[in-house]
């Protein structure tokens, strides 16, 4: 039978991208090279100890491998949308039925390349000695449901986006939502109510079999319960993605006859005309980048709905659960929750307006014209005013009504009191600096303009690398499990209080003092900005699996190799020359 030419042509270019041949023997060779290495100590750790910690390597490394697969194919319709061809698809006789079973099932055989390559060393632990069998059979069978699972999401958040990047974001938020929304109620109900819990709450998480095998201890009865529950979110998924689909299919054709509530829902996130042409009155004269960079006012209406759903979710739950909700560790992470999310669609928002315009050849445009890149840097970062100084007020205001309400949660001593004023003082600066500090959005701008992705941007501008995030949370689980009783008012809690008062006072006069010269990070960024503008829009767009991002530091120009860095030398030596 011969292969459907949709599903030939995924494969094709993934043969001609991700090199799957070479990934496939890299995976296959550190594997074995670390179980090896994991053998040669057998005369110095027990059996016992040996096949476990052999388990828990190998089960990170088959984790990881499902977690990266989002990055592998969230392109599968979000690149079809956000240029334009998905259309084109219905030239070639398809259906949409037929155009997603074959996205979904060329996304699949992506995916599970790498995770087949490491998945005859799972049996190794079992076989020394060490594992029981039960957790052997959880361990083979949770790996590729978990995989199938985070496609059918990759594959929703796809269809629900038109840039790659958003649909990376969507579906870790849609993962964490399912990973962690039923664990997090079985957790209230034991913590903050007097009635048990039902164990179906945990089995609802796709997340609890991983746990349990983590631990060692895999009774036989969970394993189908939840590997269950785990298929049957697949399904939904899938099945979203597929009415999705159908939804954006003729999206264009059906656009002047839009239902009158779907216009409405359009005109609360997009923002109505009336709005557009209040700023265009305000900005097209000033500066009409402005206006085309604050226009759509999505990035605005997702603000809004994470302080509103954060705000929302707090206080039901405290009208739930009355005195018992509230807490000095609760009232923390809820305000580190919500100045991280603003935070990062401030810095998206930032990056997006560059990234797009570069991907659509707008600067080719917008450069004939009398706007200077000086005019476009400020006009980024007015938009970003315009949309988001109101929202980052009510945030504030929320995380101070919240970190002043937890003095009331308990009788306070003069160490542990010291020690909450220090992380409450820390908390709102950081939540005041994101409604003034635009300009430490320059990077994100500048990371956008260079690569064209920006969430891939705003993920590189905080220092992103997965296998790091990963390390920092094993390291610091010890740390996660005393925060419960966080501030205990101890030497050690006082002692880093004080560290991290004292270090945040010198970088502020540090800050401050640079500030007047000019010479803060933001103040150089900006300039690079501004004179390598017009040199970085005449380069390609990299492409997404371009070997460069892996090397790239994201303060400099993207690595497009020596002769284009070679002339990038000539072109700074000449205006210095200028200068």
């Amino acid at each position: 039978m011969p292969c459907p030419p949709l599903i030939e042509r995924e494969l094709r270019v993934a043969l001609r991208k991700k090199r799957p041949e070479r990934r496939r023997l890299t995976t296959a060779s550190w594997c074995a090279a670390g179980a090896l290495l994991f053998l040669g100590f057998a005369w110095l750790v027990p059996a016992a100890n040996l096949s476990l910690r052999l388990h828990h390597l190998l089960c990170i490394v088959g984790l990881c491998f499902v977690v990266r697969a989002p990055a592998m194919v969230a392109g599968a319709f979000a690149e079809e949308r956000g240029n334009q061809t998905l259309g084109l698809l219905v030239l070639s006789g398809l259906s949409a039925t037929e155009v997603f079973v074959s996205k979904a099932l060329s996304a699949l055989l992506i995916a599970w390349t790498d995770l087949l390559a490491m998945f005859p060393m799972l049996a190794l632990p079992f076989l020394i000695g060490g594992v029981s069998s039960e957790v052997f059979i959880a361990t083979i069978l949770t790996l590729p449901i978990l995989l199938i699972l985070l496609l059918a999401v990759t594959l929703l958040a796809s269809v629900l986006t038109e840039e790659e990047g958003a649909a990376v974001v969507l579906t870790a938020a849609l993962g964490v939502a399912l990973c962690g929304l039923a664990p997090a109620i079985h957790f209230a109900q034991t913590h903050f109510s007097q009635v048990m819990p039902s164990r179906w709450w945990l089995r609802l998480s796709p997340a609890y079999l991983p746990w349990l095998i983590w631990n060692g201890h895999v009774p036989r009865g969970e394993i189908g319960r939840n590997l269950g529950a785990t298929l049957v979110w697949s399904g939904l998924c899938l099945v979203g993605a597929a009415m999705g689909l159908r939804r954006v299919w003729h999206e264009d054709e059906d656009a002047g006859r839009t239902a009158p509530w779907r216009q409405r829902w359009l005109q609360l996130v997009h923002g109505t005309s009336g709005r557009r042409r209040a700023l265009a009155a305000q900005w097209l004269d000033a500066n009409p980048f402005v206006w085309l960079a604050a226009r759509d006012g999505q990035s605005a209406f997702m603000a809004w709905a994470v302080v509103g759903g954060v705000g929302s979710v707090w206080l039901l739950c405290w009208a739930i659960w009355g005195a018992r909700w509230p807490s000095v560790p609760n009232l923390l992470l809820t305000v580190t929750l919500l100045n991280a999310s603003l935070q990062w669609l401030i810095r998206h928002a930032a990056a997006r307006v560059l990234a797009m315009a570069r991907r659509d050849g707008a600067f080719e445009l917008l450069l004939t014209t009398r706007l200077q890149p000086s005019d476009i840097a400020w006009g980024g970062l007015e938009a970003l005013k315009c949309q988001f100084t109101l929202v980052g007020r009510c945030a504030l205001a929320f995380d101070a009504a919240l970190l002043l309400g937890g003095l009331a949660t308990r009788r306070w001593k003069a160490p542990a009191l010291f020690v909450y004023g220090v992380a409450s003082g820390l908390l709102l600066w950081w939540g005041w600096a994101q409604t003034r500090g635009w300009r430490h959005s320059l990077l994100a701008m500048w990371a956008g303009l260079n690569s064209g992705r920006p969430a891939f941007s705003v993920w590189r501008t905080f220092g992103g690398s997965t296998w790091v995030w990963v390390m920092n949370l094993y390291n610091l689980r010890h740390a996660f499990s005393r925060f419960p009783t966080f501030p205990t008012g101890s030497i050690f809690e006082v002692g880093l209080a004080a560290a991290a008062l004292l270090v945040a006072i010198l970088a502020w006069f540090a800050h401050r003092s640079m500030a007047r010269r000019g010479s803060t990070a933001p103040d150089q960024i900006e300039r690079r900005l501004i004179t390598e503008f017009r040199e970085i829009a005449r380069e390609p767009l990299p492409d997404r699996d371009n070997p460069g991002f892996k090397r790239w530091n994201v303060r400099e120009r993207f690595p497009w190799g020596w002769d284009v860095v070679q002339e990038q030398l000539h072109e700074r030596l000449a205006r210095s020359r200028q200068g």
